[in-house]
């Protein structure tokens, strides 16, 4: 069974087009946008999240979270085990 990690990982490479691959969306050293994950491409990836992992993303709070996957993905996990 695939981690939350790599869900979002997928998911971060489906948005881009394959533009970042799993292995960079992966690399926390540099946040999505460095890697060139437009912001298109991060509205897909918020809709993708709710709609895959039943998690809301409220774009108008605190989102510094979405600027690498592991931070999305520990978000993901407290929002589903609360």
């Amino acid at each position: 069974m695939a981690t939350t990690t790599d869900r979002i990982a997928d998911l971060v490479e489906s948005v881009s087009s394959g533009e970042i691959n799993k292995i960079e969306a992966l690399d926390h050293s540099r946040s999505l946008s460095d890697k060139g994950l437009t912001s298109l491409a991060f509205l897909q990836l918020v809709d993708a999240i709710e709609t895959d992992l039943g998690v809301y993303i409220d774009l108008e709070g605190d989102i510094s979270f979405l600027q690498t996957v592991e931070g999305i993905a520990s978000y993901v996990d407290q929002q589903t085990s609360s």
